[in-house]
């Protein structure tokens, strides 16, 4: 916590070196013995019908050189909340071995589930399922929608990745994806999910890789996003914040800036829209999630890489922070929060372990650090003696300002990572993240999915 008194900084540590060798706040639950997701497609888990509904990717070794069962394969697990049962399905087999293809979950009105998803980068294809009644267990036929672009060219820039379900009040639902020019892209479906049209681009990035991007949904008809230029390794980012709305684009303070795009084509670029941070050298971000408060207003928690000012990819990303930043109606009020740790593997120099909003309560933050989140001294785990990345609850009284850090685990001897808050109106949380080891998204990890439901 940190704390101002006659004018110094009081800095109190979170602790956590004196609790129980693998240490988590609640009991915790494994929903697959291996599995992992990318933080860019949502909701990757949902609670709905007394269910906590869970996708992710199997990893098995070498699969390109030594193939084995369910490398690749696309997985739902399903907790039954009041029973304590797990259960688990395939929804995809051998799709690739990526934790980019990881599913995005839609509850529809009619009992069934929507799931959305694509492998990464390697072609223009989206694949979505519709299950039987009630049973997320239980899936329709694999449909596919191929998405614009140049069918003669083998080119890279128009292939997908990453999948954002919405279901507006009148019943469309949406999918914001990354797609033609490695940009955001969007399509709809009128008939529940059955067939799709293509509608547009949202907006522009750099022209250099991709921008990044989070939305948050306020239920009805309005759709905020969060987005970055590029990606963090080609440019120094910053942060920008726009709302959809009516076929428009908004500013956040309710500005309309343009027509949301029905082609290709687009107007707005991301620095056109409302800055929520300034980027350089020794502030290099990427967004990780993004809520809605009780008044509709926008919050967000990104990672900080702070140390990589004039050096080659990999030899970076050692300090990261947390920042977190929340709309008051007339400007928005950035901070940082806490420390973030080291990069999980060179080459992503700005990988970290992740944070997860509280969709309930803006106060609340949960961050996956192998830092202590206040002072920055390592967290060495009393397990094996080795550094791990461990779960930490973030409360906040101030807008943001300070924060008090509570460990959700602690002396692991595995790293617990990418921390998801589903959104539940019980009084409970439910908290699921990824616990092993992480070595790139490229099919290489050793991870359980793991869950607590928090009181």
């Amino acid at each position: 916590m940190r704390l101002t008194i006659a004018g110094l900084l009081v800095v109190c540590a979170a602790g956590g070196s004196d609790l129980p060798v693998n240490y988590v706040a609640g009991p915790l639950i494994e929903l697959n013995d291996n599995g992992a997701w990318s933080w860019f497609m949502d909701e990757r888990a949902i609670v709905h019908d007394g269910k906590l509904i869970v996708g992710s990717v199997r990893a098995v070794g070498d699969y390109r050189n030594d193939p084995a069962p369910g490398w690749g394969n696309v997985e739902i697990a399903v907790y039954d909340l009041a029973s304590g049962r797990v259960q688990r399905t395939v929804l995809h087999r051998h799709l690739q071995q990526d934790d980019h293809d990881n599913p995005a979950l839609l509850a529809l009105p009619d009992g069934r589930y929507l799931a959305v998803y694509t492998q990464h980068g390697v072609e223009r294809r989206i694949y979505y399922r519709v299950s039987e009644p009630r049973n997320p267990l239980a899936w329709g036929q694999a449909e596919t929608f191929d998405t614009p672009g140049d069918s003669a060219s083998p080119l890279r820039g128009n292939n997908v990745t990453y999948s954002n379900l919405f279901r507006l009040a009148s019943g469309r639902i949406m999918n914001f994806f990354r797609g033609f020019d490695l940009d955001p892209n969007y399509m709809y479906s009128d008939d529940s999910g059955r067939t799709w049209r293509y509608g547009g681009r949202l907006a522009h990035g750099r022209d250099g890789y991709s921008p990044y991007l989070k939305y948050a949904f306020d239920g009805r008809s309005t759709i905020h996003f969060v987005m970055t230029e590029d990606h963090p390794r080609n440019y120094d980012n910053s942060v920008y914040h726009g709302v959809v709305r009516d076929g428009a684009i908004y500013l956040s303070d309710g500005t309309r800036r343009g027509k949301l795009s029905e082609t290709t084509n687009v107007e707005i670029n991301a620095w056109d829209l409302t800055k929520v941070f300034s980027g350089d050298a020794d502030n290099v971000a990427w967004v990780i999630d993004l809520e809605l408060d009780g008044q509709q207003r926008p919050y967000v928690v990104f990672s900080v890489q702070k140390d990589g000012r004039g050096l080659p990819r990999g030899q970076g990303g050692m300090d990261h922070r947390f920042d977190y930043g929340r709309w008051d109606g007339s400007a928005w009020r950035v901070h940082e929060i806490a420390y973030a740790g080291r990069r999980l593997y060179a080459g992503e120099d700005d990988y970290t372990g992740l944070a997860a909003l509280d969709p309930k309560n803006p106060n609340v933050v949960y961050i996956s650090t192998d830092a202590d989140p206040v002072t920055g001294a390592p967290l060495v785990s009393g397990a094996d003696g080795q550094r791990h990345r461990e779960l930490y609850r973030g409360s906040t009284g101030d807008f943001g300002a300070t924060w008090q850090w509570k460990p959700i685990t602690a002396n692991s001897d595995a790293d617990n990572l990418r921390p998801i808050v589903p959104k539940w109106t019980d009084p409970r949380t439910a908290l699921v993240w990824m616990r092993g080891t992480y070595k790139n998204n490229h099919g290489e990890w050793t991870t359980k999915v793991v869950a607590s439901i928090l009181p």
